[in-house]
């Protein structure tokens, strides 16, 4: 399970706060969906969310609300969506520290990576250029120990 700073309780909320003052509605999907995404070891498409909230809260939510639920989680910054060349979006939730993924072409396994060297560079690039680093997203593509 993946470790974050702070509790599902605590998370969710925050967050239902935080969109009440926006002048948004919560809803028990939106609930859901932000606790299977908060347990979740993996990086999980709109599909998968879909299958989970039915199996295991016995939560009818369609297709259509998981897409627009997740738009809006992205656009309040809470997800991180993930194309691995598939053409299907993967979903993470946005609590951890900055990290970076590869992912392999042949089986589609999504490894996240940290690494101190490339952020300075990248860091260092910006700065060279005159440019004002916000964030930054980097993905490598090929192919995993399994699949090479």
């Amino acid at each position: 399970m993946k470790k974050y700073d702070i509790s599902f309780d605590t998370f969710l909320k925050n967050f239902k706060e935080h969109v009440s003052k926006l002048g948004f509605k919560n809803s028990i999907q939106k609930d859901y969906i932000l606790k299977n995404l908060y347990y979740s070891e993996d990086h999980l498409t709109a599909e998968d969310i879909v299958t989970y909230v039915k199996r295991e809260y016995n939560i009818d939510v369609g297709i259509a609300t998981v897409y627009r639920t997740m738009k809006f989680f992205e656009e309040m910054s809470i997800v991180n969506s993930l194309d691995i060349g598939d053409g299907t979006k993967r979903y993470e939730l946005n609590l951890s520290l900055h990290h970076d993924h590869m992912i392999c072409t042949a089986c589609h396994k999504i490894i996240e990576f940290a690494d101190e060297i490339i952020e300075s560079q990248q860091i260092l690039v910006a700065k060279e250029n005159n440019f004002d680093l916000k964030n930054h997203v980097m993905t490598i593509y090929g192919l995993c120990e399994n699949c090479q």
